[in-house]
């Protein structure tokens, strides 16, 4: 299950992390400004957060399986057109439908998990899954800088379909069938309407959900402006970029392989938040700081400030999921949308203000990864600060 649910999360790294080494030669082949083509990271985002609001409440009522063969169908069919696009506003419309599938498909994951699992063994699967998927986000911006070599960027998009086709293969092969399935009648949208009011309504579990999707965030800054700052302000070359970008990922997995030692030793998944916020906090602190006195400090301090802040991601992801998921058990599927598209959303908003701040230094992806971790935080402690207390209170008896 783990294994076949990790290919499955993997396609969106796959899809957002594959072409950004060949972010300027797409620019240059499509003759637009390399900031039209990054804004193409942020209108993926926005399509998964609608293709999620569809798929999670309609995997609660029609069954996962259906709903994620569905999603990677028109995943499909759009990278295919994606491989001829001609304009960058042909690669933003056909981002946005690749999005759509792809999020229709991956909002699923985590209702598989909460339909098997609770508590620490909810948070132990989603480490699991992690853990096994690290090698997606890691292998695919080398592999995009490879295939750009070999067939040019398109080459990427062709890859991107022939995953998903192996996928959609696979998960028809074994993700069980539903025993049954709710029949589709005109109560439907008051259906979904109720499903995502209750789940925003349950405000204690709001926090984990603002902060994991501005923790998301703060990533999503740096992936937006990283081929800009690595390749033009530093000069280093797509394969030298794909290098520095798999350093991000080791630290990754490195907090994640911590996080599932550390669950299989009853420690609370909020205790090992806690380390995820302080250290990401810190990072984000110190590069910002750097850049406002260096203007652009030394390669090497960057990289590592960045290390750190991403790869918070592996003590925060899987912890701020099962701490919000335990508050659903009837609406695991919409709620893991609800998750999900705010992820998606804000991470999207975040990346389109990253663009329209850029001013050719460093400062604007700094700077907007630190902003989007302390609002993230202030968000935690004002939905979630009784429940915070609590959770320490009960870990202590």
């Amino acid at each position: 299950m783990a294994v076949l649910l990790a290919l499955l999360v993997a396609l969106m790294p796959f899809s957002i992390d594959a072409y950004l080494p060949a972010i300027p030669s797409m620019a240059q082949s499509l003759g637009a400004d390399i900031h039209r083509i990054e804004q193409s990271l942020s209108t993926f985002l926005f399509g998964v957060a609608a293709g999620q609001i569809v798929g999670g409440s309609l995997s609660d009522i029609k069954g996962r399986r259906i709903i994620a063969l569905t999603g990677l169908l028109v995943y499909i069919a759009s990278v295919a057109g994606l491989t001829a696009i001609q304009t960058a506003e042909q690669l933003l419309l056909l981002r946005l439908i690749q999005a759509f599938g792809a999020g229709m498909t991956v909002v699923v994951v985590g209702a598989i998990v909460r339909d098997n699992y609770e508590g620490r063994q909810a948070a132990q699967m989603f480490a699991l899954i992690g853990i096994i998927m690290m090698a997606a986000p890691l292998v695919a911006p080398m592999l995009g800088a490879v295939l750009e070599s070999i067939g040019g960027w398109r080459a990427i998009f062709v890859f991107l379909g022939t995953y998903a086709a192996v996928v959609w293969g696979l998960l028809f092969l074994f993700l069980a069938k539903p025993a049954r399935t709710e029949p589709i009648d005109r109560r439907i949208f008051s259906v979904v309407a109720g499903r995502y009011k209750r789940v925003l309504a349950t405000t204690p579990a709001l926090g984990y959900l603002f902060f994991q999707a501005f923790s998301f965030s703060s990533m999503f800054a740096f992936l937006t402006e990283s081929s800009f700052v690595y390749m033009k302000l530093y000069g280093i070359s797509a394969h030298a970029y794909a290098w520095v970008f798999g350093m991000n990922i080791i630290t990754m997995a490195t907090f994640n392989r911590i996080t599932a030692w550390r669950l299989k030793r009853c420690t609370h998944a909020q205790d090992i938040l806690q380390w995820g916020i302080i250290i990401q906090l810190a990072a984000n602190a110190l590069m910002f700081a750097s850049v406002l006195l260096l203007g652009l400090p030394p390669m090497w301090w960057l990289v590592g400030c960045v290390m750190l802040s991403v790869g918070t991601q592996g003590l925060i992801t899987a912890n701020t999921q099962a701490c919000f998921m335990a508050y659903f058990r009837e609406e695991g599927g919409s709620a893991n949308a609800v998750l999900g598209v705010c992820q998606s959303v804000i991470g999207a908003l975040m990346g389109m203000l990253t663009t329209w701040l850029h001013n050719g230094t460093a400062a604007v992806m700094s700077g907007m990864m630190l902003l989007s971790t302390a609002v993230g935080i202030a968000l935690l402690w004002l939905c979630s600060r009784e429940a915070w207390v609590q959770n320490k209170g009960s870990e202590m008896k």
